[in-house]
């Protein structure tokens, strides 16, 4: 009687140190306390023998977080999942560390006793910083603790029931709780890696947004600098040209040679997202850095449906590859075409190039396949991920331009 006493208070003080650590509160003793641990008993000894006693005291505990330590039913989750799986995953593996051999000493409540001390101990001493150091191996060895854990309880539910042919209730409990437990690692891990490739997609948008926008202020530095001297030139003219013919037709082809210049100014009126403009606007004004000719068309589209760092990326890599194939051919002229036909998206881009056969094409939507050399390779293959999201289609062919073949890009949304 008294072993089986101590063995659930030894229990419930476990229970109530990992649930305080799990919720980070600091525990109080008082009057309240001795009557909480009251209440717990008087619930053993009714329910003793009842086959739905175990889900009576779930509930118990359940309440006792939510009354005791946290203010609503939302925050009594985390901690309560966290305890009902950790107490028995912690008793199975301190048994089957040194139970067996202390069994042949002790009786099985003392047994008990001591596992439950060692638990309670180990949360007196348990610090919120080892919990991040635990969830990091947990993230980064994922795998491995996965199977070393599924293997460790296989091994201890065959040798269970070799030495007693049967597995009682309470072991079967105590199993699945531990299956449970690993399943949850397994998805810490999962939730863990793609949170990573979350945050790894927002630094790439924020590092290509924040280039975007440096390049878009540059650009406009530069045109204002360029506006004045413009202005100051054409107002110039009439004290050299004294002719006032000649002087209209200076200031003509002066004017048409400026307009020729801001030919990519339309861009910044268009009704669409500012962030896509303003990225298209810089990839343009750079290529006129390379004297390269952009003949363009470009709607007014909404693009809602596509998370616009994607369409970027997909622009930017297609457009950087047009761009640096047309300087190593030593060409200038390139087209771009985006726009809305019915419901679907389309976007191309193409620049002059030599006719590309079928099999040709194909390669370059290979990994690593790339006439650069090494480190190359990856765009189209990133591009063709990216679609995959939105269960779009790209596709590469020759067409013929004013006499010149040019290698053209479709991607349609």
């Amino acid at each position: 009687m008294i072993g089986n006493f101590l063995k659930l208070f030894t229990e419930y003080v476990s229970i109530v140190l990992c649930i305080h650590k799990m919720a980070n509160k600091k525990i109080n003793i008082s009057w309240i306390s001795v009557f909480d641990f009251a209440f717990y008993m008087l619930l053993i000894f009714i329910l003793e023998g009842t086959s739905f006693g175990n889900l009576i005291l779930y509930v118990y505990w359940f309440l006792y977080i939510r009354i005791r330590i946290t203010n609503t039913w939302k925050r009594a989750i985390k901690p309560f999942g966290v305890t009902i799986c950790t107490i028995p995953m912690l008793q199975l593996l301190i048994y089957a560390a040194i139970g067996e051999s202390i069994l042949k000493i002790f009786d099985i409540y003392l047994v008990m006793i001591i596992i439950n001390i060692l638990i309670a101990a180990f949360f007196l001493i348990w610090k919120r910083e080892y919990f991040n150091i635990l969830v990091n191996i947990v993230t980064k060895f994922g795998r491995v603790i996965f199977i070393i854990l599924l293997f460790f309880l296989l091994i201890c539910l065959i040798s269970y029931f070799t030495e007693y042919k049967v597995i009682n209730a309470y072991s079967m409990r105590q199993m699945v709780i531990c299956f449970l437990i690993v399943a949850l690692m397994l998805i810490l891990w999962i939730n863990s890696e793609n949170e990573k490739k979350h945050k790894e997609e927002e630094l790439r948008t924020y590092e290509l947004y924040t280039k975007t926008f440096e390049d878009a202020v540059t650009t406009i530095r530069l045109k204002q600098h360029e506006f004045d001297n413009h202005i100051n030139a054409i107002k110039c003219m009439r004290y050299t040209i004294r002719n006032i013919e000649e002087l209209f037709d200076e200031q003509d082809k002066y004017c048409e040679r400026i307009l020729q210049d801001n030919k990519y100014n339309k861009l910044l009126k268009l009704n669409m997202s500012p962030i896509l403009v303003g990225y298209l606007y810089s990839k343009f004004t750079t290529a006129s850095a390379y004297n390269i000719n952009i003949t363009y068309e470009i709607q007014d589209i909404n693009i809602e449906h596509i998370a616009v760092n994607d369409l970027i990326e997909i622009i930017g890599i297609l457009f950087d590859n047009a761009i640096e194939a047309l300087r190593e051919q030593g060409d200038t002229e390139m087209e771009l075409r985006l726009g809305k036909k019915e419901s679907k998206i389309l976007f191309s881009i193409a620049n002059i190039s030599s006719w590309k056969t079928n099999s040709e094409i194909e390669k370059f939507f290979e990994y690593g396949y790339s006439t650069k050399g090494e480190k190359h390779g990856v765009g189209l293959y990133r591009v063709n991920i990216l679609l995959k999201k939105y269960k779009a289609s790209i596709q590469a062919e020759n067409i013929t331009k004013d006499n010149m073949n040019y290698l053209c890009f479709k991607v349609c949304f």
